[in-house]
């Protein structure tokens, strides 16, 4: 998925409610339980680089891939110290290898095709040290299929704007696809200033799934949870977290 030009510029400002220190604070638990202190961290799908800017505020070398030009000028902006690359995550070169691989925000659901997965491992395999460590934050299928998606507003208000995201979902069951409708509104003093509408293809996964993807391409899986919350057990979580070790 590569998002349309102007409307990452919304991007951060709809996310303005995510609690991106919780989730460095957790990759950071994550090093610390798996005996990890890495230097170099690459973020796949690293979009406007948020993600990547706490880090490298902790003391981290991040570099950052993104199908989406725009989304790299913003997380080079957000990041002076970074090296943010466009690049098809599925499929990737770059000139070094890192202690640990990050794909975050449900990132790996847009790689819709088994190809597509397999050349995903295939790339992090070829840019991890030897132990470093890859974590996936994807969407659970054990959660989706308990709790079906549904049509969804969010209305966020900063900076003077209020930003409205109707979502209107498609569930391709067979495939493990949720195809989804964004509309959003943007409103300044309550006049309509622009409208844009994405549509989005999120594959969701399932642990043992996973498991057989990782195992083929040299990876052993070492932990699974829900999202951000290391000592809890995999259950319906919508979202979850897979940890895995090149080995």
């Amino acid at each position: 998925m590569v998002y349309e030009r102007d409307y990452a510029k919304y991007y951060d400002l709809f996310n303005t409610g995510k609690d991106y220190d919780i989730e460095v604070d957790f990759l950071e638990r994550v090093f610390e339980k798996f005996g990890k202190k890495p230097l170099k961290i690459l973020d796949l799908g690293c979009g406007t680089g948020m993600h990547d800017k706490m880090l490298a505020q902790r003391g981290y070398q991040v570099t950052g891939v993104d199908l989406s030009e725009e989304m790299i000028g913003l997380a080079k902006q957000n990041v002076p110290s970074g090296n943010f690359n466009v690049g098809d995550i599925s499929n990737f070169q770059l000139e070094e290898k890192y202690d640990v691989i990050i794909c975050m925000f449900s990132v790996l659901g847009y790689l819709t095709e088994n190809k597509q997965l397999e050349g995903f491992f295939r790339s992090c395999k070829n840019h991890l040290n030897e132990e470093g460590l890859l974590i996936l934050d994807v969407w659970n299928g054990l959660g989706v299929m308990r709790e079906l998606p549904s049509s969804r507003e969010k209305i966020v208000e900063v900076d003077g704007l209020k930003i409205v995201r109707t979502s209107y979902p498609k569930l391709d069951v067979q495939k493990h696809i949720n195809h989804v409708r964004f509309n959003v509104r943007i409103f300044e003093n309550e006049n309509l200033v622009d409208e844009k509408n994405e549509n989005h293809s999120v594959r969701f996964f399932f642990p043992q799934e996973l498991k057989k993807y990782m195992n083929d391409a040299g990876f052993n899986l070492l932990h699974s949870c829900p999202s951000f919350q290391i000592d809890k057990k995999l259950e319906f979580d919508w979202n979850m977290v897979l940890i895995c070790k090149n080995s």
